[in-house]
């Protein structure tokens, strides 16, 4: 069963989500799905109805400034908040992680995270330690240090001068510019996220995909990566948490995995016991519309019940 639904968040903001709930068989486990920038829950339609045929039922909201929680408002598109809009975000999925877990009390509940959304995860988890039963962290990256400082800089620069809503196509560059590097006969500006052809092409031509975020978006987006990478907000984590950090080896966001192996040793520190990193060969950033995608929803699964 595939429903949309509305979350009354604590701000009275009205928060658009998707719940995909297996029929005439018993619920296993719940995922809770936080999706990338610059897209929308309704993506992940094909591995919702996967993991339903497996027993398992999956929620996904439209974050604030994306899909519909942004149409219906005619909110702009890539902006979170006029302040906080990070930590406000990751309330909402809070909040909708609660309400899930008073819908089914007694089932494992697991947070899902992709790009930004493991981001938002990794924030959230160090907030929230007893909620989930497992977190994957799907397509993250590591700190960027310095470059993320500078880019912070010039974010709260073009947001005082031009305003929080301001379209920034120079910060957009700056993030994604070098990312078909790596990819000799690249046939679309976003051919980083899939060799499947076909997959890049409707994102392309999807007025809610691959738009250009806005300098406060950027300002809110550079600070969550800091909060993901926080070792300190890392030590609030229960070492028995299962964490799976996923990626494809040719993904940017993860530095071709050399990133991930970073995330690796960053929640080794923090003690987690139950620790996996899995890099899919050759895959890109957006590993459910990958061309091997059906083995990798498999592993997913798998993972997931393993811990059920």
């Amino acid at each position: 069963m595939s429903e949309t639904r509305e979350l009354i968040c604590s701000d009275s903001h009205v928060l658009y989500y998707h719940a995909w709930i297996p029929e005439g068989t018993p619920v296993k486990a719940v995922v809770h799905l936080l999706h990338g920038m610059a897209e929308y829950s309704q993506r992940y339609d094909r591995f919702a109805r996967y993991l339903n045929g497996e027993g398992i039922a999956l929620y996904a909201q439209d974050h604030r400034g994306h899909g519909l929680t942004a149409t219906k408002a005619e909110e702009t598109l890539g902006w979170f908040a006029q302040e906080n809009g990070w930590m406000r975000v990751a309330e909402d999925s809070k909040e909708l992680s609660n309400l899930i877990s008073s819908e089914f009390p007694k089932i494992p509940l697991f947070l899902m995270g992709h790009s930004m959304g493991s981001f938002l995860a990794r924030t959230i988890i160090a907030d929230t330690p007893n909620l989930y039963n497992g977190a994957i962290m799907m397509g993250t990256g590591a700190s960027m240090g310095i470059l993320g400082k500078i880019g912070g800089m010039i974010a709260r620069a073009h947001v005082k001068k031009h305003g929080s809503k301001f379209v920034d196509d120079q910060l957009d560059k700056m993030s994604f510019g070098s990312y078909n590097k790596k990819i000799s006969d690249a046939s679309s500006a976003f051919a980083w996220l899939s060799r499947d052809e076909k997959e890049v092409q409707k994102y392309d031509d999807d007025p809610l995909c691959g738009f250009v975020c806005t300098a406060k978006f950027f300002e809110d987006m550079l600070e969550g990566i800091g909060y993901a990478n926080s070792s300190e907000r890392a030590k609030r984590l229960h070492n028995d948490l299962p964490i799976l950090i996923i990626s494809g080896s040719m993904d940017p966001v993860g530095n071709y995995g050399k990133g991930l192996v970073k995330v690796q040793d960053f929640y080794k520190q923090a003690g987690i016991k139950d620790l996996t990193l899995h890099l899919v060969d050759g895959a890109r950033h957006e590993l459910l519309n990958e061309t091997d995608r059906k083995t990798t929803m498999e592993y997913l699964t798998s993972w997931i019940m393993d811990r059920v």
